[in-house]
Formats: structure tokens, sequence, C-alpha cells
């Protein structure tokens, strides 16, 4: 790349393989047995007309109805076996659009946009529904709160990592969440109820499953960070670009927010952010465009200071208001990247359930900035 090019940071093509598809075999044996199952499921079974863009919807709304049934109802092992179905139905999906997209020829920029903004605001439902979930008792609880507080910040470096190098790996240490969060706690309350939460042999357990959990993810983080260092995108600027916002974000919530009443609104807040952030440098890559400094939704967390300063009585409607606000933005930001992705290709488009019966597929279209391995 030139002096100039590194100077306005423009993003890395976008590396696939022989299949179209820039997922690699860096995954243990169950994940790959079950991603297999999926693509074949999609090849022999799914409907050719099908739009691969409906298949985000089902884990979307599955993940926003437990997520309302979390924060409203006394916790139930049908809470628990719902949240199983949800991770388990969503990786499932997420393994068949791709292969369907491929079938069918819907393969865009603005469908690889929805697949990734689907897993971003999943991934934040699903820290929000396992925080209230999770053990509420117990000392041996600091690497599993560890874990659920920065798992959005994994999500956003791993996208930055995407930006800067092109290439985005799936290795056995990724899917530790699921395995911790999702099979052993949830299938755990399923066998035995709720009460196995309070036992201390679970919660020692529980807590050393996060801490391996957790200790494999900051191994990934530094080898993340040495893939960055590596890239010609690499510079203080990049550096800054990318951790200016999570630094504020994440500095603001252990100086002050942690210590609010309303735990949820903090909580939410900071997924949000940090949803809005990964969604951002994503959507920007596909347009080759350099990573912002700041979203708009991020420059809206920062209002917490200024309404933090309003009569106390008022803080709750604030916060849920500020909240619906910012979950707004970012859903104005999916619509803007999407149309300004669909306006670059309309031939292909952006079929929300079936295709049109006139539909053809383009062989290998150029839709964005992706190359072939």
């Amino acid at each position: 790349m030139s002096k100039q090019q590194r100077q306005t940071l423009e993003p890395h093509v976008l590396v696939l393989d022989t299949q179209q598809s820039y997922k690699r075999l860096e995954e243990d044996a169950l994940i790959r047995s079950v991603r297999e199952a999926c693509r074949y499921f999609a090849v022999h079974h799914l409907p050719y007309r099908l739009s691969p863009v409906i298949l985000g919807v089902p884990g979307l709304l599955l993940h926003l109805f437990l997520l309302v049934a979390v924060h409203n109802f006394e916790r139930a092992r049908w809470m628990y076996a719902l949240w199983v179905v949800c991770r388990v139905l969503h990786f499932c999906l997420d393994a068949m659009d791709g292969t369907l997209a491929r079938r069918n020829g819907t393969q865009s920029t603005a469908r690889h946009f929805w697949d990734h903004w689907v897993d971003v605001v999943n991934s934040a439902m699903a820290v929000l529904i396992i925080a209230r979930l999770g053990p509420q008792h117990g000392v041996l609880l600091l690497p599993y709160v560890l874990l659920t507080a920065i798992g959005q910040l994994f999500f956003y470096l791993g996208l930055c990592r995407y930006f800067a190098t092109g290439i985005m790996r799936e290795p056995y240490g990724n899917h530790l969440w699921n395995y911790v969060f999702c099979l052993f706690l949830g299938l755990s309350v399923c066998f035995h109820d709720v009460a196995v939460l309070e036992t201390p042999g679970f919660q020692l357990t529980y807590s050393l499953l996060s801490l391996l959990a957790f200790g494999l993810g900051v191994w990934s983080l530094l080898r993340d960070f040495v893939l960055m260092y590596r890239s010609p995108l690499s510079s203080l600027r990049f550096y800054a670009r990318i951790l200016t916002a999570p630094a504020l974000i994440l500095g603001l919530y252990v100086a002050w927010l942690q210590h609010w009443s309303d735990v949820f609104s903090a909580r939410a807040l900071v997924a949000i952010a940090m949803s809005s952030l990964a969604v951002s440098v994503h959507a920007r890559q596909l347009v080759n465009k350099p990573p912002l400094w700041l979203t708009a939704e991020s420059a809206l967390f920062l209002l917490v200071i200024p309404l933090s300063l309003l009569p106390s009585s008022l803080q709750p409607a604030l916060h849920h208001g500020l909240l619906l606000v910012m979950v707004g933005a970012m859903l104005l930001g999916l619509y803007r990247y999407l149309r300004e992705m669909i306006s670059r290709y309309p031939a292909i488009g952006f079929p929300l359930l079936w295709l049109p019966s006139t539909h053809r597929p383009v062989p290998h279209p150029h839709v964005s900035n992706k190359l072939a391995a």
C-alpha cells in the first residue's frame, strides 16, 4: 500500500476461500460437524428461492422475547431451556444463510453486513440475558462477571482485525463462550432446576470454566493485536481510531455507571454502544471508508454525564429514554448503511423473504471489496 493509502486507513480486501466464504476450518470437531450438517440441510432441504436475509430474523425475535421475559419474570427452568434453543438456533441459521446465498446467487455487500449486524445484536442481547440468568450469589463469580462485561469488546476488536487484515478466523476459543454460558449453564438448570445455581460445587465449576474461557479469549485478543500490528494499516492513528471510543465507554462504565441502582440500564447502554461501534467499523470496511472516531450512538452514550446531574427522581425515566434513543439510532444506522450498499448493486437488491420468479443468479458478482483466495 502507498503512504497515502495508509494515511487514509483504507481497509484491506476481504479474503475468501474457494467456497466464496471467509470462514476457516480452525474449529473444534463439534462446531465443524454442526456447521457442515447445517450447510448440507441448506443445500438439500431449503427452498431455492428462499432469501437468506430471513434466516437472521428468528434468532433476533427469540433473543428479544427472552430478554423481555428475564427482566419481567422470576427465573424459571423454561428460560434456560429457551436460552439454549436461542443460541443453538441462531448458530445453525447463521451457518445456513451464507450457503443459501451462494446457492441462489444473492451474495451482496448488504447481505454480508446484515449477517454480521444480526450476530452483533444477538451477542448484545445474550450478554444482557445471561447477566440476569446467571448465578446471583457466591464469591467465585469474578471470571463470570469479567467475561460477560468484556464479551462485546472481544467482538468489536475481532471486527477491527477483520477491517485491518481482511481475514476473520474462528478459533476454538471463540466458541467457548457458548459452551460455558449456553450448554453448561442452560443444560445444568434444565436437568437439575434453578436450585443448582446456588450449590457451591456448581458455582466453583462454573467459575473455573468461565476463567478458562476468559483466558483463551485474552489469548485470542493478543493474537488479534499481533495480526493488526503486522498489517500495513497499523499506526498510532489506526489504534487511536479503534480504541478511543471503547476506552471512553468502558472507562465511564467502570468509573460511574456500575454504581447505578438501575443495573440493567447501565449494562444495556454499554452493550448497545459497543455493538454500534462493531457494526459501524464493519459497515465502513465494506464500503471502503476509514473507521469513525466516535459513532452517533457512542456520542449519545456520553449524555449519561449531563443527565446524571438532573434530579434523581427523573433518572430511571431518563436512562430508559436514552436507551430507546440509542436503539433507534442503531436501527437508523442499519437502514442507512443497507440503503447505501443496496444502491451500489440494485440488480441483486435485498429480498426479505422470497426471490422473485425472474431472479437469475449472477456468476461471481463483484459486489464488495472481497478478493478470492
